[in-house]
């Protein structure tokens, strides 16, 4: 008979996660119920609850003795720090105490492993926090600019269990990311960045201008929309440099109130890029009904199309064509080309997604030829790349491979690392295709390295995976 190996799993969090800590113990018993009996495991949860209501000198060195006994401690937290301690000096609460009690045993010895999980928060109290709140912010940052721990978020009690659960199964199989690995560079359109910029400058102008002539409201307001713009500025260059907390952070206090369309929507791509899809729904939703959801601008229309690709990421895909097409209704009336090659290819997508290929190359085609006209380049090669991917799904190799080397050539002009990288991986898949497994070794190996160059370690891991199931060189063909 195989032993079974006892887990020791211990939860520390705050009062306001009540729900999550049930949920917690029932992640646990689906676990011992399948995946552990298969792995030969146990998981035992550990949490304050266990502890005996005795009378001690200090009851919090119960639940520290469990700390100590746990081999995986899980630290979940939303808006609150946690019970004062006033006799767990130098720590402010007892939570608190719990997590450095068992990270300074990780320094000592290896154990435990600690992972960490933080409810999403609004970026309304997150701009405006209170005491609770402001030490819960504090103390992402300060994890994230450790990077020794590995944490991730989670909207809803459904994603914290499934967070729980894939961490667990990954720490049986040794399968855990480097925790330096663990959060990714956010790019954002540069040409979003670069008129968040224009605009900021025109904002310090405008305040200047207003404070020489003593015009009080105007130099409110100038100063409103300098300040928002400052925090904006600065949450892209913390996304883009991968300090990720720190840019959510920033971008909260920066759309608080703010009735920028730039900020508002550098802001949206960014919570769009990160997954926060409710969060990015609704700064969508303040543009529109600051431009005007029926008015016919550029703005409204931009606005409407980023309300599609919301839908669509979703997979709603009805909802996401109906917003396409008013958005393309509106370029068309005002004739902004730019706009109109942006919805078609974003119905090319729908359509792809649907399987009408005929249909997604001709919006594709269509988009391509305004892009081209326009210089358009970037654009231009997002869409040759998408019309690689249809050729591919059709068969149609070669058609492909000139489509992504088209693709690449432009990428490489424009010095896009990222979009390189796509490129590399979509040559090695035809080489893979052709049942030249070899050949997909050297595009796959310069996708990896700029992956890892870039910061987008999930990419890499995919890509790795990919390498290693390669036959070895030199190794034959059965």
């Amino acid at each position: 008979m195989t032993d079974v190996r006892t887990i020791r799993v211990f939860i520390a969090s705050p009062g306001d996660l009540a729900v999550e800590r049930a949920a917690f113990k029932e992640v646990i018993e689906e676990l011992n119920a399948g995946f552990g009996d298969g792995a030969g495991v146990t998981f035992e949860p550990l949490a304050w609850e266990a502890t005996p209501a005795v009378m001690t000198r200090r009851s919090q060195g119960l639940i520290n003795q469990l700390v100590d006994q746990c081999e995986v401690f899980v630290l979940a937290m939303h808006r609150r720090w946690g019970q004062e301690a006033p006799d767990g000096q130098p720590y402010s609460s007892y939570t608190e105490e719990e997590f450095h009690r068992a990270v300074d045993r990780w320094v000592r010895t290896g154990s435990p492993t600690i992972f960490v999980f933080f409810k999403e928060i609004d970026p309304g109290q997150m701009a405006d926090p209170g005491k609770q709140l402001q030490l819960v912010l504090d103390f992402r940052r300060q994890l994230e600019e450790k990077r020794t721990l590995i944490y991730r978020p989670f909207a809803d009690m459904d994603q914290f269990k499934e967070g729980v659960q894939r961490h667990l199964q990954a720490y049986v199989r040794g399968e855990l990311p480097a925790a330096d690995a663990a959060l990714e560079k956010v790019v954002l359109p540069q040409h979003a960045i670069d008129e968040l910029k224009k605009a900021h400058m025109e904002a310090a102008e405008a305040l200047a201008r207003a404070e020489r002539e003593h015009q009080l409201a105007e130099a409110a307001a100038a100063r409103a929309e300098k300040f928002a713009l400052e925090f904006a500025e600065r949450a892209a260059k913390a996304a883009l440099e991968g300090r990720v907390e720190e840019a959510r952070q920033d971008f909260a206090k920066a759309t608080e109130g703010t009735a920028n369309l730039q900020v508002l929507y550098l802001a949206f791509e960014y919570y769009f890029r990160t997954r926060d899809l409710a969060t990015a729904e609704e700064l969508v939703e303040r543009r529109l009904a600051l431009s005007g959801r029926d008015v016919k601008t550029a703005d409204t229309a931009r606005a409407l199309g980023n309300l599609g690709t919301i839908y669509w990421t979703r997979g709603e895909l009805d909802r996401a064509e109906e917003m396409y097409r008013k958005g393309l209704n509106i370029d068309e009336k005002l004739s902004n080309q730019e706009g109109i090659a942006r919805h078609y290819s974003n119905l090319g997508l729908i359509y792809e997604k649907r399987g009408e290929l005929d249909s997604a190359e001709e919006m594709y085609q269509k988009s391509l030829a305004i892009k081209d006209k326009l210089g358009l380049q970037e654009g231009m090669a997002n869409t040759y790349g998408n019309l690689g991917l249809i050729y591919e799904t059709r068969g149609e190799l070669d058609r492909a491979e000139k489509m992504h080397r088209k693709s690449l050539a432009i990428e490489e002009k424009l010095g896009h690392q990222e979009g390189i990288a796509n490129d590399y991986v979509n040559l090695g898949s035809l080489a893979e295709d052709r049942g030249e497994s070899e050949l997909a070794r050297e595009p796959w190996t310069k996708a990896r390295d700029l992956y890892a160059k870039i910061g987008m370690p999930n990419d890499f891991k995919d890509v790795q995976g990919w390498l290693d199931g390669l036959p070895k060189p030199g190794a034959r063909s059965v």
